[in-house]
């Protein structure tokens, strides 16, 4: 009988501990990123749009932050708008994209980047500015779309 009792006790030990490693998707999204650059201009020339579940952050950023300071400003993120990011993005094929294609900001052309932070890591890909990025859609078409979007309500 007691050896009955052990092997019982045994069993819910072993059969409850789960030391495997999170599958790929477990790895969750965190933010999507979408912004410009242009390394050679006066004014506010980076702007960046960060989508998250709860809240989108839009920035502009200087050079001379001492005559044009951080802008920033906070919008509300549906869950609409949310999953209409998140589901055109395939992890397994973003990943193994190259950080940069084209020349991105040669002769001051600029710069397009697309930052996915998930629970695993960050990573970055980036295009020249307004150019077609076949490895990058249809995700690029919808961060460009919503982007325009957002700016136009403010």
């Amino acid at each position: 009988m007691k050896i009955l009792l052990f092997i019982a006790v045994s069993a819910s030990v072993l059969l409850g501990c789960n030391t495997s490693k999170p599958a790929a998707s477990d790895n969750a999204i965190i933010s999507i990123t979408h912004g410009t650059n242009f390394g050679h201009c006066r004014g506010y020339c980076r702007k960046e749009v960060v989508f998250s579940q709860d809240q989108i952050m839009y920035f502009e950023s200087s050079v001379d932050s001492a005559r044009n300071p951080v802008k920033t400003e906070k919008f509300d993120i549906s869950a609409d708008q949310w999953k209409s990011i998140a589901d055109k993005i395939d992890w397994n094929t973003f990943e193994k994209l190259d950080e940069s294609y084209g020349c991105p900001d040669c002769a001051d052309g600029g710069s397009e980047y697309i930052e996915i932070k998930t629970t695993d890591g960050t990573k970055r890909v980036t295009i020249e500015f307004n150019k077609e990025g076949p490895q990058l859609e249809p995700l690029l078409t919808e961060l460009r779309t919503q982007r325009k979007q957002l700016l136009k309500t403010n």
